[in-house]
């Protein structure tokens, strides 16, 4: 799936929030999630491993789970979230085992592409050589898997904006290595669109699109996985951004990536409907591919 495909953000419609509940399934079961993405006009899911590992926990084979999104037409295209590879110390160990498992996800549903990002602070983040390194053999253990890697860059971290991930990819080297665009990401950090020219547009895995409030509520992490707005309620510029996607040949394919309370305190099929309904109203306003 590429040029015009929609993806449901497992935020979006999980109906939990970013970091709550590891290891246990989405307050909305797959069955839900899939019928409402499919009835919104959604392509394809995002599903989180340690969702996915719950409902394996409780049973569900992958055969079944294949079958409930099979059965709707949808395919899950977005696996994550893959942190700590960056790290030195002990949480390497960790890392490398939360790899596998998101390797097992991928295997599960036949996936398109892994998420992955740093999570730490800028003084835990190794040299950048050393990143790319690691970065590299990442991209060669999910080529066995066939998967794209999307390296995400998060404005507290050692990876804060488009430059510095495009110089880990870049240096890295790998066919299946690029870009995770985080519309959120971008404007809460560097903001500067030269750095997003600076990436080949084919190394542009995937588009995250959202929107926030102009100030900050709370500090970066509350603002980003509690407060996000529906594309086109916030202050974000997000016609600019699809404007100059559009200028540089981005085809990737959007995920709806709606982390708020709002978001998850609606019925799953509102969800659904509200976050691609505003996302697609933003995309009309400069004729931007509508999935």
């Amino acid at each position: 799936m590429e040029s015009g495909g929609l993806i449901a953000g497992y935020y979006t419609l999980a109906g939990s929030r970013a970091g709550a509940g590891e290891g246990e399934p989405a307050r909305a079961s797959l069955e839900e999630r899939t019928a409402a993405a499919a009835a919104a006009g959604y392509t394809s899911l995002g599903i989180l491993v340690d969702d996915y590992e719950a409902m394996r926990s409780a049973g569900r084979s992958d055969a079944a789970l294949r079958a409930i999104c099979e059965d709707h037409g949808m395919a899950v295209t977005e696996i994550e979230f893959l942190y700590h590879w960056a790290c030195p110390d002990q949480r390497a160990a960790f890392a490398r085992q939360l790899e596998d498992r998101c390797y097992r996800a991928a295997d599960a549903f036949g996936a398109r592409h892994l998420n992955m990002g740093d999570v730490n602070a800028p003084d835990e983040m190794p040299p950048l050589e050393l990143a790319a390194e690691r970065f590299a053999a990442i991209c060669d253990r999910a080529e066995d898997h066939g998967l794209l890697v999307a390296l995400e860059f998060l404005p507290w971290s050692g990876i804060p904006d488009a430059a510095t991930a495009w110089e880990i990819v870049r240096t890295a080297d790998r066919p299946n290595g690029g870009i995770n665009l985080d519309v959120w990401h971008h404007f809460r950090g560097a903001s500067d669109d030269e750095m997003l020219r600076a990436i080949p547009p084919e190394r542009i895995v995937c588009v995250a699109i959202s929107d926030a409030d102009d100030e900050v509520v709370g500090d970066l992490i509350e603002d980003t996985t509690r407060r996000r707005r529906l594309p086109g309620e916030g202050a974000f510029d997000l016609v600019g951004f699809l404007r100059l996607l559009d200028e540089l040949g981005v085809t990737s394919p959007v995920t709806v990536e709606i982390l708020s309370d709002e978001q998850n305190a609606r019925p799953t099929d509102e969800a659904a409907r509200v976050a691609i309904e505003a996302t697609r109203a933003v995309m009309a306003q400069v004729g931007f591919r509508s999935g």
